[in-house]
């Protein structure tokens, strides 16, 4: 077993030879597992976690259990549960318990291997806690479970994959050390794919690493291909190949062989890769851009060349540079390429003439690129002239500000249409990233419900089996009925205010609350309702608009005169009217402040449940909120900016 010096040395030679690269990795988990810690191996997929372990395990014939992380693994099925029919027929005894992977890896001093370790929800980690702190589990109606000595957690999670996922608690995180695994190198890859393929064509495996790594570089790609998908396209291409009598080497100048090496590649690689949503375009017409871009750039091999995979990372065949991070040059001084003017100085801005013309622009209420400067003088000088979009990433990165709040001011610009639109977009993409980020799939937990035991693990619905018995004294497995989490399908309403108190940076709260709807309720039926003195049904319960429209229709309102709370809530009601669903939800996010129409509280009472995000600061507008949400029958959280917004949308709709 790990813990003796001597057994790290023997294992690292042994299982060096199988994996390829990954020392510094490789020593950090054998020192971490030695030192007796439990481990978080964090990384993208394709990144040899489980091969890493796996390679462990076996050469020291350390007992592995596996266990899949998801939202339906509940505290019974990992740490085990009592067989409903042998409890009726023995009681609650030891030989009535089924053991879940949890008890099991102890009792055997193995590795609990648990993959998708942030999809897990947090009732469920917490059983953990005694494992991992005190070495023993305490099961009811059975006794202690103490760990042998080789037992350690082991959780694999994938950093760029925060659909449906939640963030690690601080008991939970304490309790664990943390190795990282990035990508490989290029030639580190191909040997990874010229191993597990087989293939004696080294052009293909070198083409197929060099697409899979340019996409985890494409601007339209939140998350590229890990080198599985290399894999694939060189197993695909090559079987495609010979179906077509075509060789892909030649797809430079042959057609045929081009159309093969594309669908090869969108067979493997589509479904690998997560397109942005500001794309507004599927993964196969990237995937097909990237390979025909690499094309241009990787010329037909002639006869006696050596291979491609002979080449030096970030050095294309015949020694072309390829420089994967083309995301762009940096725009000039000037839109038209010459130095700024001389004496400028950094952090300052030189606007001449330019303060007067802002100045009548502030009279007419419009925002002008000279005040964003008074305001943001060092930030103000990098974005001067036409910028592009990282010059902009960038910009914001090093002035340490909040994105949002900036972008929210750059969309205003009445002088700066270039700043305007460039804003839009990224405040977009900011306003996605957030939300995944932070609402983290809580909404897919479910209820505890009532079904037939089909042996799967679950707690034992006494009362509901008890009344079976009375007409079945001699029940089977079926008869009883255990407690297991279900979802149960739910329609929703939001209705956004976006009237003239939530003008101006409200707005994008509006953007990020719509979006940290959209990500959470995701599988269920959600309508979209802006309200002022009229109101726009953004989006129709049963209607499908891509998140980054829908986000675009939400920015492109802007403030707009009174308050008619109850017409809002009128248009969010009657969409939810026309849901077929077991549960319907309205979510108001405003600041309860009233200013048109006839008071809102009867078509509050309508709704089955009403929860109320409070946008407003005053004392006033806090209970506003509050009394609309008790009406309603639901919850009220009240934020004070941005940041908030996801955990408000979190707390009111918890299940």
């Amino acid at each position: 077993m790990i813990g003796i010096p001597m057994d790290i040395q023997r294992l690292y030679a042994r299982i060096a030879q199988e994996i390829v690269g990954r020392e510094d990795e490789l020593q950090l988990i054998l020192a971490a597992l030695a030192a007796g810690r439990d481990l978080l191996l964090e990384g993208p997929p394709g990144t040899s976690k489980s091969t890493i372990l796996r390679a462990i395990t076996a050469a020291d014939q350390i007992p592995l259990h596996f266990v899949e992380g998801n939202a339906d693994l509940t505290p019974a099925k990992l740490v085990g549960h009592h067989a409903p029919s042998r409890v009726l027929q023995d009681d609650f005894t030891a030989d009535t318990f089924v053991h879940g992977p949890l008890p099991l890896a102890m009792r055997d001093g193995g590795f609990l291997y648990i993959e998708e370790f942030n999809r897990v929800p947090e009732d469920t980690l917490n059983t953990l806690l005694a494992a991992m702190a005190e070495r023993e589990i305490t099961i009811p109606r059975v006794g202690t479970v103490q760990a042998a000595p080789g037992f350690r957690v082991i959780a694999a999670m994938n950093p760029f994959d925060n659909i449906g996922t939640g963030r690690l608690s601080g008991a939970v995180a304490d309790r664990l050390c943390r190795v990282r695994l990035d990508y490989q190198t290029a030639a580190e890859e191909r040997e990874i794919v010229a191993r597990r393929t087989g293939s004696r064509d080294p052009w293909l495996v070198a083409f197929a690493v060099e697409v899979v790594r340019r996409t985890r570089q494409h601007p339209d790609l939140r998350m590229g291909a890990s080198v599985r998908g290399a894999i694939d396209f060189v197993l695909i291409g090559e079987r495609l190949a010979e179906l077509r009598r075509v060789s892909l080497a030649a797809a430079g100048h042959d057609p045929e062989a081009r159309r093969s090496l594309v669908a090869a590649a969108q067979a493997a690689l589509a479904i690998k890769v997560a397109v942005r949503e500001s794309a507004r375009r599927d993964a196969d017409d990237v995937v097909a851009e990237v390979v025909l871009a690499a094309l241009a750039e990787t010329p037909d091999p002639p006869p006696g060349a050596p291979d491609a995979a002979d080449h030096d990372e970030g050095v294309g065949p015949e020694g072309t540079q390829v420089d994967p991070d083309r995301l762009g040059a940096v725009a000039p001084d000037r839109a038209d390429g010459s130095p700024r003017a001389s004496g400028t100085q950094p952090g300052r801005v030189y606007l001449g003439d330019e303060a007067q013309q802002a100045a009548t622009r502030r009279r007419a209420g419009q925002r002008t690129f000279y005040g964003f400067a008074a305001r943001h003088p060092h930030l103000a000088d990098r974005l001067r002239d036409p910028v592009d979009r990282g010059v902009l990433e960038a910009a914001l990165a090093d002035a340490e500000v909040e994105p949002l709040d900036v972008l929210a001011e750059l969309v205003d610009l009445a002088d700066r249409a270039d700043l305007r639109s460039l804003a839009r977009r990224l405040a977009r993409e900011v306003i996605v990233r957030q939300a995944r980020r932070d609402i983290g799939g809580r909404g897919t937990r479910g209820r505890l419900t009532s079904v037939p035991y089909r042996g799967e693990a679950g707690d034992l619905d006494l009362e509901r089996s008890l009344e079976r018995l009375l007409t079945t004294p001699r029940p089977a497995d079926e008869d009883l009925f255990v407690l297991e989490r279900r979802r149960r399908r739910r329609a929703y309403a939001l209705m956004l205010d976006i009237s003239g108190s939530m003008k101006g940076a409200a707005i994008f709260q509006a953007a990020l609350a719509l979006a940290a709807v959209a990500v959470r309720v995701a599988s269920d039926p959600f309508a979209v309702i802006a309200f002022w003195r009229d109101a726009a049904v953004l989006k129709r319960l049963d209607e499908s608009v891509p998140l980054d429209l829908l986000l675009d229709r939400v920015l492109s309102l802007g403030g707009r005169g009174l308050t008619d709370l109850g017409l809002g809530l009128q248009a969010g009601l009657d969409e939810l009217e026309r849901a077929d669903t077991q549960e319907r939800i309205g979510l108001l996010f405003s600041d309860g402040v009233q200013t048109a129409g006839p008071p809102a509280a009867r078509i509050a009472a309508a709704f089955p449940v009403l929860h109320v995000v409070a946008t407003g600061r005053s004392a006033e507008s806090i209970a506003a909120c509050q009394r609309l949400a008790a009406i309603g029958d639901g919850r009220c959280a009240v934020v004070s900016d941005l940041s908030g917004i996801p955990a408000a949308i979190n707390a009111c709709l918890a299940a």
